[in-house]
């Protein structure tokens, strides 16, 4: 034989109408737990997504409470189900009047019938009002196991807290169709509540139409906020307006829990003895990676006294140019073939029959200066009196004139010693290295057959 008593105030009789307008939203029945210090309120909607757990307790939110289980102990306990509608029916809503007129509660007595003595087992409530007038009604009940859904806080690294009533007031600009509600945290410190509806599409028919709404709150507006940036957590918009409304009613703050997504997430509040928790499943992605660090580029900067916009265009295409003309200055030309080099290994000018050996002076400085790149891609910057000479050098070959033969006559061959063996459009000089003797060629290219 299980014994259920307690006793409500007019206040918090209204309380529990509130609460059960929230359950309502998440299923048609809800659970009832009692144990010895305390009074349960379970649901769990349809998909099994979001369970909620409204617990009262025995000696802050009632004025009278008792419960003795069957099976005793300190963990015993007492559990039923019952249509939510039911309950309402019995728990309207302007059960509270402080004024206390005329037809108010004054308490409410509940009771559980469960004695061996009596027919039918039922959960009797009784509304007495003023001038002697009581409302009896009694609820059939079916006994049920009920399960609780299991969180732990520690796990849970990002959370925040915010006022109910701030919350009320971003909820009302979500709009009434849509189904889907991103958190999202950015890293300019800000939290954007965006809900959304999926655009589902069949062939050429498009079956819902999409609609997205974003509420952009700073952080400094919430009373607790320790969030990674980059996380988006993605519930139901339903759910979460059903838990605001219900949060507002206590005029209380209300507090988030989670980890990443696709892990539960909790939101908590209460007062007064009653608190609520309502663990829901999420889905999102997580883009809270660090940036990959770019290299920086230095470059040359150009002073300037004017801080204005034009002066910082001309800023930036100054130090542009000068850029450009550093490297050009740093980077020469690639190696050219010895065809086109000299004994002295400097370029030679097609058409010419020999350059002069010695070289000028600016070509000494430009030497001291700027050191040659062997591997660079860059034409060199060089000074007006090398200009004519450089153009010269990259202009094509005058196939023209005849070419000539020239060959090595020394008997070392080693791989250090400069090849001798050369194309060119003047009349080449073989130079042996030991002897430094020039031998001029006795035959022209073009009376040479029978090679090619």
């Amino acid at each position: 034989m299980v014994v259920l008593t307690f006793t409500l105030t007019p206040e918090a009789a209204s309380k529990v109408h509130d609460l059960l307008v929230c359950l309502g939203k998440f299923s048609e029945t809800v659970a009832i737990e009692a144990r010895r210090e305390r009074f349960t309120f379970t649901a769990l909607n349809s998909s099994k997504s979001a369970y909620c757990a409204v617990t009262l307790d025995g000696k802050q939110f009632f004025s009278e409470y008792e419960c003795v289980p069957d099976n005793g102990g300190a963990d015993g306990r007492f559990t039923c189900s019952m249509y939510t509608k039911a309950l309402l029916s019995v728990f309207k809503g302007r059960l509270y009047d402080p004024l206390g007129r005329d037809g108010a509660v004054e308490r409410c007595e509940v009771s559980l019938q469960d004695q061996n003595n009596e027919a039918y087992c039922r959960f009797i409530i009784k509304m007495v009002c003023n001038q002697g007038v009581t409302k009896t009604y009694k609820l059939t009940y079916e006994a049920v196991d009920v399960m609780h859904a299991l969180f732990d806080r520690n796990i849970a690294q990002n959370r925040w807290s915010m006022h109910s009533g701030a919350i009320r007031e971003y909820i009302e600009y979500f709009g009434t169709k849509t189904e889907l509600l991103d958190i999202f945290t950015g890293e300019d410190g800000r939290c954007v509540f965006k809900s959304y509806t999926e655009k589902i599409s069949d062939g050429k028919e498009i079956l819902k139409h999409p609609l997205v709404t974003a509420v952009a709150v700073n952080t400094s507006d919430f009373e607790d906020f320790s969030v990674q940036a980059g996380l988006h957590i993605v519930i139901s918009v339903k759910d979460f307006k059903a838990i605001v409304l219900h949060t507002d009613t206590l005029k209380t703050s209300l507090k988030a829990y989670y980890s990443q997504p696709t892990r539960p997430l909790q939101f908590t509040y209460g007062c007064d003895g009653l608190i609520a928790e309502f663990t829901l499943m999420t889905s999102g992605d997580y883009t809270g990676a660090p940036p990959t660090p770019t290299p920086t580029v230095q470059r040359h900067t150009v002073a300037s006294h004017h801080p204005s916009r034009q002066s910082s265009h001309a800023s930036s295409a100054a130090s542009e140019r000068t850029e450009t003309r550093s490297m050009r200055s740093e980077m020469p030309p690639p190696v050219q073939p010895a065809s086109r080099r000299d004994q002295n290994g400097r370029l030679r000018t097609p058409g010419s029959r020999q350059p002069s050996s010695a070289p000028s002076q600016s070509q000494a400085v430009q030497a001291q200066t700027e050191p040659e790149d062997e591997e660079s891609l860059f034409v060199p910057h060089n000074d007006a009196g090398m200009q004519e000479e450089e153009d010269a050098a990259w202009a094509p070959m005058d196939y023209e004139k005849e070419e000539t033969l020239g060959w090595d006559a020394s008997a070392n061959h080693d791989a250090a010693i400069i090849p001798t063996f050369r194309d060119g459009a003047g009349i080449s000089r073989t130079i042996t290295m030991d002897s430094g003797t020039v031998i001029e060629p006795t035959q022209r290219l073009s009376e040479v057959k029978g090679l090619w």
